[in-house]
Formats: structure tokens, C-alpha cells, sequence
């Protein structure tokens, strides 16, 4: 069958109002345009509102025994009619194969404050390896070698894995599921019942994060049923970019229509400029700029800036520029922004963490091929010469790891990257060590001193204001 897109919904749904059924409908993508076609899906399905609350069944994909799900989907209602089960973050196309893309997508998720799914990312991931949440409280996994690792989850270790011990001590603990969504006896089980027929009337609705589009399954998926892929490529490139910002773009519009307003272009700029790809933030923030528009038609950039602020993730990034620069000013005035803003302290101490192990890394890396990287190196030559030069020098450093690749901690946009090795290159590897050393006894203190919040966080910021602090001792002192 034919694979559809967003923009093909209308179509679809056409064709099931037209009496075109499919016994399986498979949505992949990010979680809110998921649910989105999957509405448009279920009203096509089930035309009648009171008919969808009695005929449609919904399952937790974290809680599911796929096995369970078969049988209710292999079983003839008593009542007749179409009977639809909807299962929601489904893990049955899942395997080791995508646990890279679920760590990215959870790495989003905790950069946007968006703590409950980044746990259940990082459960799911975990759930792939055959590892239980509680594995992340220890040191087993922070201490495996990049070989080990990669044999675990498919994909190089990064650099910061106390963020996700933490998140997951923090989120509530999901129930295991009775029967692993990833187990071969599911996949067997399925295709068997697809490869016999469904019950008529019977429908199956998939809503996953991702698929690995080698499974026997997916395969059978290709032919016998139909796949909405709603997947955003999250890539640097110009192509990439302006996909994002259309598809935002389009929600935006959509959300504003049926409000009966509209937005100026360079409003729309800044909007897409302060919430970055997530949907869920432009659709709410559109609706928040309705509002107060009151009888105004039109939004303007004005309305934008006094109502639409700044990410978490773009703060968290700026907190972690001024910081590492040495710029008090700059760093309290953020962390005073994201303190109002709800973000817990220990979130700002993981950034900041964060970021100058990132520097630590960088510096090293210049370090170990003798060629630090300054302003007399511009971005073209970088890009060029610098960046593979020093690239294959470590990958072939001695002492190297058999099968140690370039980190993939690093920011994937060249740019950036440049950015990046141009501020490690003014920090040197003691001060960086005593930045964390310095953000060490921050945490400490937060956890257990009993001080103010706002004293251990300004005392830090202004240790670390000047690369000269410690020589003139101005230590952040335990």
C-alpha cells in the first residue's frame, strides 16, 4: 500500500470514508503529530462521536503485552460493527536497531523541560538492552567502555549520563510491560494473524516513536497495511530546515484559522525563532497569541515579543555560554530568568555540567594533535582542513579504543562545532577541571547544605567569572 505523509491525511481519510479499509494503520513520527493524525484516523474510522467512545479501545504501548493486544484484535465482536484498538507509544516495531534515535529524542525531550517523556524514552531504551530503569541509580553504565556499550544500545556512549540517573530517580515508575514488545514471539504471532486475515471490522491503530524498518513485520506492514509517516528530518542542512519550518509553519496557520486570526511573516520568524521545532509549544503559543490579540485580526512581531519567551533549551544553552566565558552578569541575569520560569536548580547544574565536559572533550582533542583552535581560523578553513585533520588524529590517537568513533556528544551542526572548539581553545584543561570540580560542590550543596538555592548559585557563577579566580583565590570553596 501507499505510504503517506502529513500532507496526505485528507486523502487518506477520504478513502476510509469511501469504505477503503486497511486492517492495520501504522503513525509514526513525534508524539504530537502522531496523536493529531491519529484523531483524523479515528473520526474516519468512527464517524459518530457517541459510536467512537463505545467502539475504540485505547492501550498504554509502556504497559502492553502485544500478545493480549492479538487476541482481543483476532476476537469477533458480539455486537458487530467495527471494533478499532488503539495502541499508543507502541514498542512492537521497536528493536536495538532505534535505541540511538530514542536517546536523541530524549535528550530533546529533557532540554525542553519535558521531563515524564524523557523518562519514558529512556525506560523504553533500556527496555530494548534488556536493562531495568534501576541500572541507571548505579555506576555499571557510566563506567562501560564505549565497545561495551555500543554492544548494549547500537550507538557511541556519550559523554553526560548522569542527567538521565537523575531524570529517571525523579519520574515516576512505569509498570513493565507482561510480554516485551520487542520479542520475537510477538513478531511471529503478528505476522501469522496478518498473513491469515483479521476478523472484519477488526482494526489495529499503531502510534510508535519510530520503526526499524528491517523487521520482518514492518515489511509485511509495506504491503498489508498502511503507514503514515509523519518523520521530521532533524538534520543541520538547508533542506532539512526549511521542512521543519513549513511543517510548523502549517500548524501555526491551522491552529490561528480556526481562531479566525492570522500572523505578520516577520512574527511568524520570531515565533518559530523562540520555540524551536516543537509543535505542542507553536500550536500553544499560537493559541496564547490569539488571545491576546483580543479583536485584533492580525498578530504582529510586537505580540511576539511581549508574549512569547525564550526557550528552556535556548537559555540553558546561553547560561552555558556566559558561564564557561566568564560573564557574571550575563549568567545571572539568565539563571534568574530560568529560576523564575520553574526550571529546578539541578537541571541548571546538569547543563552547565553538561557543556563543560563537552569543552573538556574539545580541548583535549586539540590538545592531542598539538593544534588549538583560535580566531586565525576561520569557519571555511576549519570545516575544511582543521576538523578532519584533528578528527582522524584522534580516532588513531594511541591508546585508542578498537572501534572508538568521533563523540557523538559534540553538536552535530558544523557551526556550532567550530563554535564550540573556538571556547575550549581559551579555556585550559586545569581551569576546565576546576569548572567542574566547582559544579561538583555545587550539587552537593544543593542536595544536602540546607543553604539558599540562590546563594549556592550565584556563589558558583561568581567563582566562575574569571579564569584568574583560582590564582587569586576566589575558589568556590566546600
Amino acid at each position: 500500500m501507499p505510504l503517506f505523509k502529513r500532507g496526505d491525511l485528507p486523502q487518506l481519510t477520504a478513502a476510509i470514508a469511501a469504505g477503503n479499509i486497511a486492517p492495520v494503520y501504522l503513525v509514526i513520527g513525534e508524539r504530537f503529530l502522531r496523536r493529531e493524525a491519529a484523531a483524523a484516523i479515528e473520526a474516519a474510522l468512527l464517524p459518530e462521536e457517541g459510536e467512537r467512545r463505545a467502539r475504540l479501545s485505547v492501550i498504554d504501548g509502556e504497559h502492553e503485552n502485544p500478545l493480549q493486544t492479538l487476541t482481543r484484535l483476532r476476537t469477533y465482536s458480539l455486537f458487530g460493527g467495527r471494533q478499532v484498538i488503539k495502541v499508543v507509544d507502541s514498542r512492537l516495531l521497536f528493536s536495538r536497531n532505534v535505541t540511538g534515535n530514542l536517546w536523541e529524542k530524549a535528550e530533546k525531550a529533557r532540554a525542553a523541560g519535558e521531563k515524564e517523556e524523557a523518562a519514558r524514552l529512556l525506560r523504553t531504551m533500556l527496555g530494548l538492552a534488556g536493562l531495568a530503569p534501576a541500572a541507571w541509580q548505579s555506576d555499571n553504565l557510566a563506567e562501560l567502555a564505549d565497545p561495551q556499550w555500543r554492544k548494549l544500545f547500537g550507538f557511541s556512549k556519550p559523554a553526560d549520563l548522569g542527567w538521565a540517573g537523575e531524570l529517571l530517580a525523579e519520574a515516576a515508575p512505569a509498570a513493565p510491560a507482561a510480554e516485551p514488545a520487542h520479542g520475537g514471539n510477538a513478531d511471529e504471532a503478528y505476522l501469522a494473524a496478518l498473513a491469515a486475515g483479521l476478523p472484519p471490522g477488526n482494526v489495529l491503530l499503531l502510534l510508535a516513536e519510530t520503526a526499524d524498518k528491517r523487521k520482518k513485520l514492518y515489511k509485511l506492514l509495506e504491503k498489508a497495511a498502511v503507514i503514515v509517516d509523519l518523520s521530521v528530518d532533524p538534520g543541520g542542512s538547508a533542506p532539512a530546515r526549511r521542512e521543519r519550518g513549513a511543517l510548523l509553519k502549517s500548524l501555526v496557520d491551522q491552529t490561528l484559522a480556526g481562531l479566525n486570526k492570522s500572523l505578520r511573516p516577520d512574527a511568524l520568524e520570531l515565533l518559530l525563532e523562540r520555540v524551536g521545532f516543537q509543535p505542542v509549544a507553536a500550536v500553544m503559543e499560537a493559541e496564547k497569541l490569539a488571545l491576546y490579540a483580543g479583536e485584533r485580526s492580525t498578530i504582529t512581531r510586537a505580540d511576539v515579543d511581549a508574549m512569547v519567551g525564550r526557550t528552556r533549551e535556548e537559555a540553558l544553552f546561553e547560561l552555558s555560554e556566559a558561564y564557561s566565558g566568564g560573564d557574571l552578569a550575563q549568567a545571572l541575569a539568565i539563571m534568574g530568568r530560568l529560576q523564575q520560569g520553574g526550571l529546578h536548580p539541578l537541571a541548571m547544574i546538569s547543563g552547565l555540567r553538561n557543556h563543560v565536559r563537552k569543552l573538556m572533550l574539545a580541548r583535549a582533542i586539540q590538545d592531542s594533535a598539538d593544534r588549538p583552535c583560535d580566531q586565525r581560523i576561520s569557519f571555511a578553513l576549519f570545516q575544511k582542513n582543521y576538523l578532519p585533520q584533528v578528527r582522524e588524529n584522534w580516532e588513531q590517537r594511541p591508546g585508542a579504543t578498537a572501534g572508538e568513533t568521533w563523540p557523538s556528544a559534540f553538536p552535530g551542526h558544523p557551526y556550532a562545532l567550530y563554535q564550540l572548539f573556538l571556547q575550549a581553545g581559551r579555556l585550559s584543561g586545569a581551569r576546565l577541571r576546576a569548572m567542574l570540580e566547582d559544579l561538583l560542590k555545587a550539587e552537593y550543596r544543593l542536595k544536602g547544605s540546607g543553604l539558599p538555592e540562590s546563594a549556592i548559585l550565584g556563589a558558583l557563577l561568581f567563582a566562575g567569572r574569571n579564569p584568574r579566580n583560582r590564582a587569586e583565590g576566589v575558589a568556590f570553596s566546600s
